[in-house]
């Protein structure tokens, strides 16, 4: 699988999530509570509204236009019955240089 490189982990510092556009689909890079990285489509099912610009608290992020609850570790809607967000794979090197190797 080929990956296009979107994020440097080093870019996670002082923030948690990085919204990217990634052939035509915005995208949130999260840095999870466990500092695991997570790469998820961050459009409301309802809408479409980024959720990244709403209030997050821990890994859940809500929907600024409706208030639409997502866990941003596994997609799932929290307080309305919908699908889940897509998740995305993340290449090996991520966890590797986030903990400190190569």
């Amino acid at each position: 699988m080929e990956y296009i490189e979107v994020a440097n982990v080093t870019e996670f510092t002082n923030q948690r999530i990085k919204t990217v556009t990634v052939l035509g689909n915005k995208v949130g890079i999260i840095k999870g509570l466990d500092s695991e990285f997570y790469a998820i489509e961050v459009g409301c099912k309802h809408q479409g509204a980024d959720i990244t610009r709403g209030h997050i608290s821990g890994d859940i992020a809500t929907c600024p236009r409706h208030g639409w609850k997502y866990n941003l570790v596994t997609g799932e809607c929290l307080n309305q019955n919908t699908s889940k967000l897509r998740k995305y794979g993340l290449p090996y090197s991520i966890t590797k240089c986030k903990k400190g190797g190569a």
